[in-house]
């Protein structure tokens, strides 16, 4: 081990005790409990903030027991939930669970925030999936050292109580929305900049509420328009979506619907993902190319041959091969001029004589 590398393993495990000394203080608080009516606030940044939440006109009041009250603006929440299990669910959905060093992120978070089982579980779950990764096996061994503190169960009274008679300015509970993990590359790589096209120029707009996207980009942007698309998502049928059905259809203040036709290869990319993106985790995204559209055969003109089974009109005799009048031939009809010293004239005026 050359000098540089010890250098940076130790570098590496001060700053795991470091943080794994926060969370033994978060651990510490945590255990006591919170008190009664305590929400936990999900921003933007995945941090929290724990207090009595009530909504107001331009966002969210949070009255805290330390540090006194503030005031957010709604765009800065993600969520507000029950407890902190539940922010590492709303959290957990926003990360790529596939990848390993997304999961070593979700480990160190949950030790920031006193969930040391979880931590724990994280941690292993990234050491497994790549062999070999120093980091997560130092935080997995140092998880392990430590006396595992669970946080108290809320009073089930005061669950019940929210539950039953909420308050109209109580903030209800954002659950998180399952989705299956096959489907995030097709959303990140392709349905995205589908809806982006599509759909942005209302739904990015501040005022946009049931379905909001985001122009951020990156990750961190299809990451959270995936979450606003998963609601829109029937994953019990999914031909009837929501996303699918206002896709086709003029709603809102524009006049024409985003897609004309559903065989628009947007659509049909939209479609694709929407087969799956609720289905059961590991089903795979269908190949399905659109198909070829079908070939039209020219019509053919009447055979005027001599063959034909039909009579056979005539073509004038100062028309051309299609039947059109020639204006360079002379026509048959037309009258000569007339001569007024024609002997025919003359002839015909004469009476015979009886």
């Amino acid at each position: 081990m050359t000098p540089r590398s010890v250098n940076v393993s130790s570098a590496a495990m001060n700053a795991i005790f470091r943080a794994l000394a926060c969370a033994g203080l978060v651990a510490a608080v945590a255990a006591a409990g919170p008190p009664a009516g305590t929400r936990v606030v999900v921003l933007d940044n995945e941090n929290l903030i724990e207090g009595e939440v009530t909504r107001v006109d331009d966002g969210y009041e949070i009255h805290r027991p330390v540090g006194g009250n503030m005031t957010l603006p709604a765009k800065r929440v993600l969520a507000v939930v029950a407890d902190r299990k539940a922010a590492f669910a709303v959290v957990s959905e926003r990360a790529n669970r596939r990848d390993a060093d997304e999961r070593l992120r979700l480990a160190k978070w949950c030790a920031n925030n006193g969930l040391m089982e979880e931590a724990l579980a994280e941690a292993q779950t990234a050491a497994r999936m790549r062999p070999g990764f120093i980091a997560a096996d130092q935080l997995v061994r140092s998880l392990q050292s430590m006396p595992q503190t669970a946080p108290a169960a809320p009073d089930p009274a005061v669950v019940r109580a929210h539950a039953e008679t909420p308050a109209k300015d109580t903030v209800t509970e954002v659950p998180a929305i399952d989705y299956n993990s096959e489907s995030f590359p097709l959303f990140a790589s392709k349905v995205n900049a589908v809806l982006m096209n599509a759909c942005a120029t209302c739904h990015a707009r501040d005022d946009a509420k049931a379905f909001r996207l985001n122009r951020l980009g990156g990750k961190t942007g299809a990451t959270r328009n995936l979450m606003a698309a998963l609601p829109h998502v029937n994953a019990a049928n999914p031909a009837a979506s929501p996303i699918l059905v206002k896709a086709v259809t003029a709603h809102g203040s524009a006049a024409e619907a985003p897609f004309k036709t559903r065989s628009h290869p947007a659509y049909q990319t939209l479609e694709t993902w929407v087969r799956v993106a609720r289905a059961p985790e590991g089903t795979p995204v269908p190949d399905t190319p659109l198909p070829a559209p079908a070939a039209i055969e020219p019509r053919k003109l009447p055979d005027l041959g001599p063959d034909t089974k039909g009579p056979v009109v005539p073509v004038a005799a100062n028309s051309d091969a299609f039947g059109q009048v020639s204006k360079s031939l002379p026509r048959p009809d037309a009258a000569r001029p007339k001569d007024e010293f024609d002997p025919a004239i003359f002839n015909g005026q004469a009476k015979p004589k009886k």
